[in-house]
């Protein structure tokens, strides 16, 4: 066989390969409500497409009672995990002097925006005072805005303590994300 030939060969093999391989994917993966997120069938009984990861958030108690009294509707952050899905559960935790879970609400939304069109557009619903509001974004050029919905408070704040013990809670500085035993006792805090 001359060296063409074989330069034609692997070049029919590498062919047949990409397009078995497309096809592979194509069986294989499956879409997941984002565009960019492929994911494989199920092996051993795992959703196809993992539930929204609810997060836990530190919040100062001042913000904390205006949230749950439905006074504040937006939650303002220097960071935010991103692409955040609409529709996840926010769990708050209200700091020190309160150190409890005090209840949950809903993220309908999650934008970053320029710290300047946050305050324009969101200053009202995120009750904060302007020299509060430029410390806590200082340095930064952007931020996001949790728009919040059906909040609902836990009928007793459930304190650190038994949330470490229980279930090893740590505190988050900004927020983390739950872990399944816990987002399942929180849920199950509120009567349905």
């Amino acid at each position: 066989m001359t060296l063409l030939e074989e330069e034609r060969n692997v070049s029919a093999k590498l062919k047949a390969l990409a397009q078995l391989a497309l096809r592979t994917q194509d069986a294989l993966m499956t879409e997941c409500g984002h565009k960019d997120q492929l994911v494989t069938p199920p092996v051993f009984g795992d959703e196809v497409c993992p539930a929204p990861r609810d997060v836990v958030l530190s919040v100062h108690p001042k913000y904390s009672e205006k949230i749950l009294q439905g006074q504040k509707t937006v939650e303002l952050r220097r960071r935010f995990p991103m692409p955040a899905q609409s529709g996840i559960t926010l769990y708050i935790y209200s700091t020190s002097p309160v150190q409890a879970m005090v209840g949950m609400a809903g993220i309908k939304e999650v934008q970053k925006l320029p710290v300047q069109q946050i305050w324009t557009e969101f200053k009202k619903s995120a009750l904060i005072k302007y020299k509060d509001f430029r410390k806590y974004f200082q340095r930064l050029e952007s931020g996001f805005v949790l728009i919040l919905y059906d909040i609902r408070p836990f009928p007793q704040p459930i304190q650190l303590s038994r949330l470490r013990e229980e279930f090893g809670f740590h505190p988050p500085q900004s927020f983390l994300y739950i872990k399944n035993d816990l987002r399942k006792a929180l849920k199950n805090e509120l009567p349905i």
